[in-house]
C-alpha cells in the first residue's frame, strides 16, 4: 500500500509539473516523516548521503560530455556531419531524413545525450527536410525519433546513470558492459529508420534531390573528417570539439565560452540533483522494505520471467509516453533491478 502511495504521488506531482528531484525528494520526506524515521540524527546524515551519490568516478564523466555537445552544436560540428551525410545519402528515396538518422547517429556516439543530439541536428536537418518537400510531422518525428539513440549507441549518459544506481556489486552491472550491449541494437534501430524512412518517402513520391558528383562528395567529407575523429578521442573530445569550433569552424567566440560552460554547468547540477535526490527516494523504499515485498509478490505469482519481463515493457512503454526518460529511470530501478535479480535474468540472457 504504502509503495502504491508512492508512486502515485511522484506520478501525479510529474504530471502537475513539479520536477523530478523536487517530486521524489518531497515525497520521500513525507514517507520518511510518516514511518518516524525523520529524526533529527537521520535528518543530519541524509545531505551526506545524497552527495556520496553523486560524488563517485563513475558520474565524473557526464559534465564532460554534455560540455562535449554543447560545443559540438555551438561550433556547427553538426553541420558539416549533417552535410556530409546529405552528399552521400541525399539523392536516394528519403535521402534526407536517411541523412539525418545517421546524423544523430554519429552524434550519439559522440555526446550521449539525447537532447544534444536532437537539438544540434534537428536545427539543420529539419529545415533542409522541409524545403525538399517532406511534410513537417515526419521532419520532426524523424529527428525526435532519432534523437532517441543517444541514450542506446555508446557512450551514454542514461547507462552511465543506470549504472550509478546500482549499489549491489553482486549485480556486476559495469558501464563498459552496458555499452557493449547498446551498441548493436542502437546501430540495427538506426537501420530499421532509415528502412522505414526509404520506403515512406518512395510511397509518398518525396525525399529525393540532385545527385551531387564525387569531387563535391569527397569536399564534404574533408570538411567532416575532423568531426568523425571525436568518437576516436572520446576521453579528450570536449576539448577537442572546442578547439575545433574556435579555431576550424571558427564559430565559438571568446564571449560565448561562458554561455557554454553556464548552460553544461546548470545541466550538470540538474542531472546531479536529480541522482541525489532519487538516492534518497532508493533509501525510503529500502527501509520501507517495498522492494522485496513488491518482488515477493510478483514471484508468488509468475513462475517465469517472461510475463514478467513483458509486463516491465508495457509500463516503460506507458511511461514513455508522457514522461521524461530521467525520471523513469529514477522511479523504477529500485523496483525492477530486484525483480529481474529474482528471476536470474541476467544470466539467463
Amino acid at each position: 500500500m504504502i509503495m502504491f502511495v508512492m508512486f502515485i504521488a511522484v506520478l501525479v506531482a510529474l504530471f502537475i509539473g513539479v520536477s523530478t528531484a523536487c517530486s521524489m525528494a518531497l515525497i520521500s520526506i513525507g514517507t520518511y516523516v510518516a514511518l518516524g524515521e525523520a529524526t533529527m540524527s537521520n535528518m543530519m546524515t541524509l545531505p551526506q548521503g545524497m552527495f556520496n551519490q553523486v560524488s563517485g568516478i563513475t558520474l565524473m564523466s557526464i559534465p564532460f560530455f554534455l560540455l562535449m555537445g554543447n560545443f559540438m552544436n555551438a561550433g556547427g560540428i553538426s553541420q558539416d556531419l549533417f552535410g556530409f551525410a546529405r552528399a552521400c545519402l541525399g539523392h536516394r528515396w528519403g535521402g534526407l531524413a536517411n541523412a539525418a538518422i545517421v546524423s544523430c547517429m554519429v552524434m550519439s556516439a559522440m555526446s550521449g545525450s539525447a537532447a544534444a543530439v536532437a537539438a544540434g541536428i534537428g536545427m539543420i536537418a529539419i529545415a533542409e527536410m522541409r524545403k525538399t518537400g517532406y511534410e513537417q510531422p515526419f521532419s520532426c518525428a524523424t529527428i525526435a525519433a532519432s534523437g532517441c539513440l543517444g541514450p542506446v549507441i555508446p557512450p551514454s549518459i542514461t547507462m552511465i546513470l543506470f549504472a550509478s544506481m546500482i549499489s549491489d556489486p553482486s549485480i556486476g552491472v559495469s558501464v563498459n558492459d552496458l555499452f557493449m550491449g547498446g551498441a548493436l541494437p542502437g546501430v540495427l534501430i538506426g537501420l530499421l529508420f532509415i528502412v522505414y524512412a526509404s520506403y515512406h518517402c518512395k510511397k509518398h513520391n518525396v525525399g529525393r534531390v540532385p545527385s551531387i558528383p564525387m569531387w563535391e562528395r569527397i569536399h564534404y567529407f574533408q570538411k567532416a573528417i575532423w568531426a568523425l575523429l571525436i568518437p576516436v578521442i572520446v576521453l579528450v573530445a570536449a576539448l577537442y570539439a572546442a578547439l575545433l569550433g574556435v579555431f576550424k569552424y571558427r564559430k565559438i567566440k571568446l564571449k560565448d565560452l561562458p554561455h557554454i560552460f553556464w548552460a553544461t554547468a546548470k545541466s550538470s547540477a540538474q542531472i546531479m540533483f536529480v541522482i541525489s535526490t532519487a538516492s534518497f527516494f532508493q533509501y525510503v523504499l529500502l527501509r520501507t522494505r517495498i522492494p522485496q515485498q513488491a518482488v515477493n509478490a510478483i514471484v508468488s505469482v509468475f513462475s517465469s520471467v517472461g510475463p514478467v519481463m513483458i509486463i516491465i515493457i508495457i509500463m516503460l512503454l506507458i511511461m514513455g509516453c508522457f514522461m521524461e526518460g530521467t525520471s523513469i529511470l529514477m522511479i523504477t530501478v529500485p523496483i525492477f533491478v530486484p525483480l529481474a535479480q529474482a528471476y536470474d535474468y541476467s544470466s539467463q540472457s
